[in-house]
């Protein structure tokens, strides 16, 4: 048993820290002035921000599946230092949960930026990329998949061809067009906005519910409906999908999951006004896996 495991109806979800580093907060947050932002995230002398990348275990009908995975450990040292990368990976931290790599049946990416699909693959002993989870299914969004390998001007340095090329090069992507049920109570929702092939992963089972939320509400900071990214590529969209998700979850009364949160991994929500969301403080669950 894991401290931060998470019960949902039949499902096993474990939350678990596969990436922590920095990354420059002006453009985590846009056009919000720094002087509003930095009382969420304070910067260091580069202006810097700590983040995470929040993964899931989740265990359910019998298969193992891992939504994100992280920025791997491909970086060489000038990268690990540009972005203070720790030296977590989404290996180790599944074993702790008690589970290998060769477990994994399915992965699922909410996209191809390096942050959340670099940890898909690894350098083999000749330095060359291969894939780190052997037999899973890679779940992208089609539209993801084919901006990911011919990338628009102001995306393609988002993405690196060797997180993902050696799996299709293997056979192990799958590629959805829509909404779809992936396992047994996992189902992906395509949002587009932040990429126009983003998704997000909603958690069904024994009447409970979640949703893992990607870079649509990258932190809890994010609950403010108007705090977009400067990676946002279709901003208006992210404005309208996140309101739209939102909404639905603090009704519903929904566990939302945060990707990049460096403290927050999980917690249901209400509305604090009507362009803005703030955690439920006695359902806040800690990243600390």
């Amino acid at each position: 048993m894991v401290s931060s495991e998470i019960g949902l109806g039949d499902v096993r979800i474990v939350p678990i820290v596969t990436s922590r580093f920095r990354l420059d907060g002006g453009s985590m947050f846009g056009s919000v002035p720094k002087v509003l932002w930095e009382r969420k995230a304070p910067a260091d002398g580069s202006n810097r921000i700590v983040l995470n990348v929040n993964s899931l275990l989740v265990e359910t009908g019998g298969q193992v599946v891992f939504i994100e995975a992280g920025m791997g450990s491909k970086f060489d040292s000038k990268q690990m230092e540009i972005y203070a990368l720790s030296d977590r990976d989404a290996v180790a931290g599944l074993r702790k949960a008690g589970v290998s790599p060769e477990d994994v049946d399915i992965v699922i990416l909410t996209h191809l930026h390096f942050d959340h699909a670099g940890g898909s693959t690894g350098l083999n002993e000749s330095g060359d990329p291969v894939p780190v989870f052997p037999r899973a299914r890679f779940i992208v969004q089609e539209e993801e998949l084919r901006g990911a390998r011919e990338p628009l001007p102001l995306a393609a340095g988002s993405y690196d061809l060797r997180d993902f090329e050696p799996l299709i090069e293997s056979g192990l992507i799958e590629t959805v067009d829509g909404d779809e049920e992936v396992a047994q109570g996992v189902f992906v929702e395509r949002t587009g906005g932040h990429t126009k092939g983003h998704q997000v992963v909603r958690l069904l089972s024994g009447g409970e519910e979640a949703l893992y939320l990607g870079d649509l509400v990258p932190t809890a900071a994010h609950l403010r409906l108007n705090w977009l990214m400067s990676w946002d590529l279709e901003p208006e969209v992210v404005y309208e999908e996140r309101a739209r998700i939102l909404a639905d979850a603090e009704r519903r009364q929904v566990r939302v999951f945060f990707c990049h949160d460096p403290e927050v991994a999980s917690s249901r929500i209400n509305r604090h006004s009507p362009s803005s969301y703030e955690l439920v403080e006695s359902t806040v669950r800690k990243a600390v896996c």
